[in-house]
């Protein structure tokens, strides 16, 4: 990761919000806020500039507040709780693959990565 300029993921996945909520880092910002930059003399103000302004970060200038419940997943778990979550679900998995394994109608197709068990049926 240190090398990475950018660094996109879905928390949807384990951190218990909805699927349309995606977190992302970028090493340097300015060059979303050039790509993504819309100004128009409407949306001027006598504080243009003071502080980071996050509708430059994006194409739409109206989203839902899809931020709001990730801080409350976090504020409200921690960390440790999410690691708890996380490795939870990965027990999970494992037990599931196991359980796959041992059933004769089914195979796993793939090796499991983390919480992902992909399984068919054998035939």
């Amino acid at each position: 990761v240190e090398h990475a300029r950018t660094f996109a993921f879905n928390p949807s996945k384990w951190m218990m919000v909805t699927f349309d909520c995606t977190a992302m880092w970028v090493d340097d910002s300015s060059t979303l806020h050039r790509t993504f930059n819309v100004d128009p003399l409407y949306l001027q103000h006598e504080n243009s500039g003071a502080s980071i302004d996050y509708m430059h970060w994006q194409i739409p200038l109206s989203r839902r507040f899809r931020s709001l419940k990730l801080w409350f997943v976090i504020r409200s778990y921690g960390v440790k709780g999410l690691q708890k979550h996380v490795r939870e679900g990965v027990r999970l998995a494992k037990k599931f693959e196991s359980l796959v394994r041992n059933d004769p109608l089914f195979e796993v197709g793939a090796d499991r990565i983390m919480g992902l068990v992909c399984f068919r049926i054998k035939g």
